[in-house]
């Protein structure tokens, strides 16, 4: 009988509380044992030698959007969409209900994702459920199904998806907070902000920076006030999502201080790009929230380092380049972008290596906190004895310039945020559950090689 064991040595390890020179020992891709440096070890195994890398948990990536199954796989697939995610680190994807048809809101099209990524992902996988009207009487059900929450727009969203409307919402809520769920929000005033975009579309302005005025820091602001209102009322759980704006990531810590049963997201592009990306990229960096002051940008980095962002999760959603011009005015254009094969990288080079970022602060808004927020921990979200041996190397020295056009994603182009920054810092190898899916730049493992992973929150 072969042995399916590992020893991961000469690396630096990220742990929960520190960087530790030890040796992770993998067996049948679980960590059975954290050996240090010096320790002699005769057993019979693979060495895996990670000298000069930094050895981190694998990343799981709270927010990201595939159009599979259905009509929008052109977009991105499950394989494609995971070939970027572990060319990037991300060994746990966290999978929005749309824009993939059928939405993710009942047992049925819960089941038809869940056996479409079966069949293709490289990567493990979890699912969100939906959060719309016609979804409250499933939410039990697709929770039992191990959905991690559930997810709704307080702005406008799609016909198909509506939104979350604040009578429904606090039905919503109701009912999650009766089995300890969580709900998920994408809080903007939907109104204002639906009536800025008409009022600059029909002034025909032509600064794109503009966006951050037709969408106002305040509209973030009062949905975000009503949804931990709400929370508070209903006993229900509250993950904030795609936090943009430091006066929102303020009340948030303040009522996470009173005991609010709040959690808060932000994404990697939020903390990096301003307003001023859209005079440059145009629609192509186009997404809502919108992006913010440059004084904004270097405020909520005080939230990234003092606990209040609890996760980061990409916002992964590629459109072609001709679906990103295809209304000719840039008021009306899709918003969103591919980005999941690049947000570590980019939190290290500007937060590691600018900011004072540590190793394993980066590892709690990467993986450790994503884990117990979801109900994915002890078995995801760090490289303790009993944990999947999901892990990547890092290089913390490459520099590199990313181009999107060599991207894993369906979706390639040369024209998004992203798209030519310089980078100090990369993944060079990722594991899960001790298959190296990911190195020498190439995809390592067949399609279907990812799992399902309940929630068990």
């Amino acid at each position: 009988m072969i042995q399916n064991k590992q020893l991961i040595c000469n690396g630096k390890v990220v742990l929960p509380n520190s960087v530790e020179n030890v040796s992770l020992l993998v067996e049948d891709g679980r960590i059975t044992a954290l050996l240090e440096k010096g320790s002699d070890y005769s057993g019979d195994c693979e060495i895996i030698d990670a000298s000069g890398k930094i050895v981190m948990p694998g990343m799981i990536d709270t927010h990201n959007h595939m159009g599979d199954p259905g009509p929008a796989n052109f977009r991105e697939d499950w394989y494609c969409g995971s070939c970027s995610a572990a060319s990037g680190g991300i060994t746990t994807i966290c999978d929005m209900p749309l824009p993939s048809e059928p939405s993710t809101i009942d047992r049925e099209s819960l089941m038809l994702k869940k056996q479409t990524a079966e069949s293709r992902s490289v990567v493990d996988f979890a699912l969100w459920g939906g959060l719309i009207p016609a979804s409250i009487k499933d939410m039990r059900e697709m929770h039992e199904l191990g959905c991690v929450g559930f997810k709704g727009f307080m702005c406008f969203s799609t016909k198909v998806y509506p939104r979350i409307t604040d009578g429904y919402l606090v039905e919503g809520m109701r009912e999650s907070a009766s089995f300890h769920g969580l709900v998920a929000l994408h809080a903007e005033n939907a109104e204002v902000a639906d009536f800025g975009c008409q009022h600059y579309s029909e002034i025909h302005c032509q600064d794109e920076a503009c966006f951050d005025d037709a969408r106002p820091w305040w509209t973030e602001f009062d949905a975000i006030q009503r949804a931990v209102l709400f929370a508070r009322m209903t006993g229900s759980r509250l993950l904030v999502c795609h936090t943009t704006i430091m006066q929102g990531a303020e009340f948030l810590k303040n009522q996470k201080r009173e005991g609010a049963p709040v959690f808060v997201e932000t994404c990697p592009h939020y903390l990096i790009f301003d307003r001023n990306i859209l005079r440059d990229k145009k629609s192509f960096a186009k997404c809502t929230p919108p992006f913010r002051s440059r004084g904004n940008v270097e405020k909520m980095w005080d939230y990234v380092k003092d606990g209040t962002i609890d996760v980061l999760g990409s916002d992964h959603g590629p459109y072609t380049d001709e679906e990103k011009v295809m209304q000719h005015d840039f008021w009306k254009e899709y918003c969103g972008f591919g980005c999941n094969d690049v947000m570590l990288a980019a939190m290290i080079s500007e937060g590691v290596n600018k900011r004072g970022l540590s190793w394993t602060r980066l590892a709690e808004l990467t993986s450790q906190n994503a884990a117990r927020l979801l109900g994915l921990y002890p078995r995801k979200g760090n490289l303790m004895p009993g944990a999947d041996a999901d892990f990547i190397f890092i290089d913390p020295d490459e520099k590199w310039v990313y181009d999107g056009t060599r991207s894993f994603s369906k979706t390639k182009s040369d024209k998004g945020p992203y798209h030519g920054m310089e980078l100090t810092g990369r993944v060079t190898d990722t594991f899960v559950r001790g298959k190296r899916v990911y190195g020498d730049g190439r995809i390592l493992c067949d399609a279907g090689y990812g799992r399902y992973i309940r929630s068990e929150g």
